[in-house]
């Protein structure tokens, strides 16, 4: 009997094998392809990403270039700018200096010719007072006059009549 029962099989075992053996059924979810595009297109992305990123840096390195460029630019003309100012400067600086020395010169002439002023004034001045104040220590003799044989008379002080000629007294010597 225990060989028969193994043998034996009921209309139940054999359902039972038949379902067993027959392909699951279809399942619920999404089919396998699904999975294979959702990979292949996060792939994509990530590949994408690594290039924007990539490309990102490279241009901002090619900014960095450039403003480095346009900075050494801008040095260079206000360099240029400064060295013509500085030109400037120097030669109004010398035109300064220039001025400078003429003023001087004008001032130094200026006082110059004060100074001749007042003293023309002062001579001036003496002359004037000179004659008010002392009579000319040694007056002009008069000139003498042609005698009547064309030959000059003597004067009359000379001739020792003390006609009316003053003389000053005799300047006296320490």
């Amino acid at each position: 009997m225990g060989q028969h029962r193994g043998r034996m099989v009921s209309i139940t075992d054999r359902e039972d094998d038949g379902s067993r053996r027959s392909p699951p059924p279809p399942a619920s979810g999404p089919p396998a392809w699904t999975s294979w595009l959702q990979i292949g297109l996060s792939s994509m992305l990530a590949v994408l990403f690594l290039v924007i990123l990539g490309k990102t840096r490279e241009q901002s390195q090619l900014l960095m270039k450039l403003e480095q460029r346009l900075q050494g630019l801008e040095n260079s003309r206000a360099l240029d700018r400064t060295s013509v100012l500085e030109e400037q400067q120097r030669a109004m600086v010398g035109r300064i200096q220039t001025l400078e020395a003429g003023a001087q010169r004008l001032e130094a002439l200026e006082q110059q010719q004060d100074e001749w002023r007042s003293a023309l004034a002062d001579l001036q001045g003496r002359a004037v007072r000179r004659p008010q104040r002392d009579p000319d220590p040694f007056p002009a003799a008069p000139m003498p006059s042609p005698g009547p044989g064309g030959r000059p008379g003597q004067a009359p002080a000379d001739r020792g009549e003390g006609g009316g000629v003053l003389r000053p007294p005799p300047v006296s010597t320490p």
